[in-house]
Parts: C-alpha cells; sequence; structure tokens
C-alpha cells in the first residue's frame, strides 16, 4: 500500500482544519491563542489554495472522495480553476480581515474578547470554503447553513444595540434564502434521484424541462438572490455591515455575497444548463432588471447615508449587480468579467472597511458630519479610503476599471452593447457619494478636537491594511494574472 501524501487531501483541509480550530478556541478558552490560531489558519488556508491552484493549472480537476465511497454513492469534493479562484479570493480576504482582528481597532465598540468570536469566525470560513470544494448539492446547503449562523453571531458581537436587530434581520431574510434553496435541492432529488451535481447534471439532461425543474429553478433564484443582496433583496446587507465589527464587516463584504455568486454559477451551469435557464426561461431578463436597478440607485442611496460605514455598504450591492450582469450573458467571456469583478471588488471592500475601522477607532464615530478634516491627521487610512473610492468608480489605473472594461467588452461582444449604457451610468453616480466623501475628510472643517484623536497607527492595523492596498494597486495596473485566471476559470465552468 502506498503512502497516502498530504498533498493528496488538500480539498478536505480546506474545510477540517477551520472546522477542528473552532472548537480549540472555546475549549481552551485563552484570548490570545484563539487570535492567533485564527490567524494561523488563516495563512494556511491561503497556502494550501496556492496549493490547489498549482494541482489544477491551468486546465486540471482534482476528485477526493470522503470514505472512499465512489461517486454519487458517496460525497466528493471537486476542485477546478472556477473552485480555486474563489478559494484564492474567500482565504486572501480571510488572511487580511483576519490580520486586522487582532488590532485594538474594535475594541472599543465591539464586545468581541470572548473565544466564541473566533470560534464562530473559523465555522464561518469554514462553511464558506465547504460550499465552494464540494460537488454535492444537499452539502452546499449544509454548508450555507454553516457559515449563515455563525455569521449571525459575529454581526451581533457589535457593541452598538443595533447590531442584534441587524443580527435578526440578517437571520430572517437568512432563512427564508435557505428555504428556497433547500425547496430547490428536494426538487432535484425528486426529480432525478441523486445529490452528486455532477451525476445530477446527466440525469436532468436526459429528462429535459418539466414543471418539477422550472419550480426548482425558481426557488434556486429566488433563495440565491436573497443571499447574494440583489436588489430588491438586499434588505439585509446595508444593516449587516453597517452594525458588525469591523473586521466582520471587512470578511463578509468579501466572501459572503461572492461565494453565493460561485454557487449561482455553478448551478445553473452544471445543473440547470446555461442555455435552459438563461434562455427557455426568462431568468437572465428579470436578474438584469434587478442589477441595473442595484447599479444606478443603491450609489444615490449612499450619497445620503450619515454614516461612513452604511454609505460603503451601499457600493455593495451596486457592484453585486456588475457581476450579476456578466453572469445574465451568458458566455464564456461574460462569466471571465464576472468573476474577475468578483475578486477585484473583494479587495477593494476590504480594503476599504479595514481603512474606515482605523477611521472610526480613532475618532470615536462613523458620523460623516463630525469627520471634517481628519485626512490631515490619519493620512494612511483617509488615502486608503480615496485609492478605494476610485477603483469602486472605475478609474482607470483600479482593479475597478480593469473588470468593468472587460464586462463592457463582453456585452458587446455578445450582442448587447446596450448593457454598457448603464455600467457607465451606474459609474459616473459612485463618483457623487465618493466626492462626498473626500470633499469631508479633506475640506470640511473640523467638528472634533483632531489632535486628542492623534494616535499611532499600530503594526496590527497598518501591515493589513498596506498589504492588501499593496495587492489592489498591483492588480490594477498589472492585471494580466488576474485575467488568465478569470478566464480559465471560465473556460473550466464552460467545459465541466
Amino acid at each position: 500500500m502506498r503512502d497516502i501524501a498530504v498533498l493528496d487531501h488538500l480539498p478536505i483541509l480546506q474545510v477540517a482544519v477551520p472546522l477542528l480550530a473552532a472548537p480549540l478556541c472555546v475549549l481552551i478558552g485563552h484570548r490570545g491563542f484563539s487570535r492567533g490560531i485564527t490567524v494561523l489558519v488563516a495563512a494556511g488556508m491561503f497556502l494550501i489554495s496556492l496549493l490547489l491552484a498549482g494541482q489544477v493549472y491551468p486546465d486540471g480537476s482534482l476528485h477526493y472522495l470522503l470514505g472512499g465511497w465512489p461517486a454519487p454513492w458517496g460525497i466528493e469534493y471537486r476542485v477546478d480553476m472556477l473552485t480555486v479562484a474563489i478559494l484564492l479570493t474567500i482565504n486572501l480576504v480571510n488572511l487580511i480581515a483576519s490580520m486586522f482582528s487582532i488590532s485594538r481597532s474594535d475594541r472599543k465598540f465591539n464586545r468581541r474578547g470572548s473565544t466564541a468570536f473566533y470560534a464562530s469566525w473559523l465555522l464561518c470560513v469554514a462553511g464558506l470554503n465547504g460550499m465552494v470544494v464540494t460537488n454535492d448539492a444537499f452539502n452546499v446547503f449544509v454548508f450555507l447553513e454553516i457559515s449563515s449562523l455563525s455569521t449571525y453571531v459575529l454581526i451581533s458581537c457589535g457593541r452598538d444595540p443595533k447590531s442584534l436587530l441587524a443580527a435578526y434581520r440578517y437571520l430572517i431574510m437568512g432563512a427564508v434564502g435557505a428555504t428556497f434553496i433547500l425547496l430547490s435541492i428536494g426538487l432535484l432529488y425528486m426529480q432525478a434521484g441523486t445529490l452528486n451535481i455532477t451525476d445530477l447534471s446527466v440525469r436532468i439532461a436526459d429528462q429535459g424541462a418539466s414543471r418539477t425543474m422550472i419550480m426548482a429553478l425558481v426557488f434556486f433564484v429566488v433563495g440565491i438572490a436573497i443571499k447574494c443582496g440583489i436588489m430588491p433583496f438586499h434588505d439585509w446587507l446595508p444593516n449587516a455591515y453597517c452594525y458588525a465589527p469591523n473586521t466582520v464587516t471587512a470578511l463578509l463584504s468579501g466572501t459572503a455575497t461572492k461565494v453565493a455568486i460561485y454557487v449561482l454559477l455553478r448551478f445553473m451551469h452544471d445543473l440547470f444548463s446555461v442555455g435552459y435557464s438563461l434562455g427557455e426561461m426568462p431568468i437572465d431578463l428579470i436578474l438584469l432588471a434587478c442589477a441595473i436597478a442595484g447599479m444606478l440607485i443603491a450609489p444615490l442611496i449612499a450619497l445620503r447615508e450619515s454614516s461612513l460605514k452604511r454609505m460603503f455598504a451601499w457600493p455593495s450591492v451596486a457592484q453585486i449587480s456588475y457581476v450579476i450582469v456578466g453572469v445574465c450573458l451568458g458566455t464564456e467571456q461574460g462569466v471571465a468579467a464576472a468573476l474577475l469583478h468578483v475578486f477585484n471588488h473583494s479587495v477593494v471592500k476590504v480594503m476599504v472597511f479595514i481603512a474606515v475601522g482605523i477611521l472610526i477607532a480613532r475618532t470615536g464615530t462613523d458620523r460623516i458630519k463630525h469627520l471634517g478634516s481628519v485626512a490631515h491627521t490619519h493620512r494612511l487610512a483617509s488615502y486608503v479610503i480615496l485609492f478605494g473610492g476610485l477603483g469602486l468608480i472605475g478609474i482607470p489605473g483600479t482593479v475597478g476599471f480593469v473588470s468593468k472594461w472587460v464586462l463592457i467588452n463582453a456585452a458587446v461582444e455578445q450582442g448587447s452593447w446596450w448593457l454598457s449604457i448603464p455600467i457607465l451610468l451606474g459609474s459616473l453616480t459612485s463618483v457623487s457619494y465618493i466626492w462626498r466623501i473626500v470633499e469631508i475628510l479633506w475640506a470640511k472643517p473640523a467638528d472634533l478636537d483632531l489632535d486628542r484623536t492623534r494616535s499611532p497607527i499600530t503594526v496590527a492595523e497598518w501591515l493589513p491594511l498596506v498589504a492588501i492596498a499593496l495587492v489592489t494597486l498591483w492588480f490594477g495596473l498589472n492585471a494580466s494574472l488576474s485575467m488568465e485566471l478569470a478566464a480559465l476559470a471560465a473556460s473550466s465552468l464552460a467545459g465541466g
């Protein structure tokens, strides 16, 4: 019998390591240990993602059978370039956010000293990774619930009592979304008699369209739309991002909705077939209408907000709309543009929310009207916020410009040139709230004693902030690597 190499078990390690580390935080009960193990696990997960990328690049795939039972009877994990692209995004954001979580930036506002906070953090990451690597439809739901339940706990850890209400609203909306997804999976099982996604796709294709399939598709789209935060299913998102601890906001903004997009892509292409879900059914028209509304309306709502965190929460609704446009194009180029924007938006938002968290910790408020001229005393955080804002607009030289340009090209090649109009209008409306932030941070007379708020930035604050800012800058100026990975990921989905 040959020796079992650790590299053979990389897919399961993406789930098992954080899942096993979570109870250790509670059992040992030491705050410093919990913080350290969270960062260590995050670094390990990112390293494993890189190793998986090396194994499947450029067009390979890995199939991991749990318990030795062959598919479709046993549970199977599958890793291809699409899986790797999302895993790299999740685990990069997790690494940066977990590094920031050990800083003191949240201490005044959040009661996250409990080791249960870090246990929930690790469970959330395990659930997110699990949704990506599993090739079992029911396991997608199981990992969705693991990540969702732990997310509710993380959001409720905010010091503001409104964080409990935000977590409760997210719980209600999340439960509704999960119920629709579970109903969809149940209908698929009733139709095909299997839960393995690969086997499901073959059996469904053989049976053709039916009323059961139509209902399964409708239930799935409604459920995943809630999880993605697509307008008008976005009600949970602004409050969740606003009242959650700063570190949690940074984590969720770059991961939660992005994994939901992955599930949307995987199910629509592998199960329902893109020709059926975006052709015979008018799902693409409905999603496009929601996306266009999100692109144009969300920036205008952000302009009226009085909270800095809430103002930056609304762009997540807008930016996920650009991703939906790429998905609805139904072409390989459209999917590549969507995946590229998933990564670019993730790194921008985690960068912005870390910078916002530093400002809030120093000034004691996130009320925009009280942040006049703070850029003169908190230069690093303020300039990073400006840099992130330019990326959200899509100014040339930023990651936002790269993915929006690719998206417009994909729309034109597909014959939907008119989609470039709302894409450009959405970017123009984003200028309004970014300009308001710039005007207040740099030009508005100070409303606070700026000397009182002046304090040196700690290593635990500037290190993750500078690291993710450099990553964002690099991929904005040299996008060849990210564009290649997005293209390979889209190709693996089309070929899968």
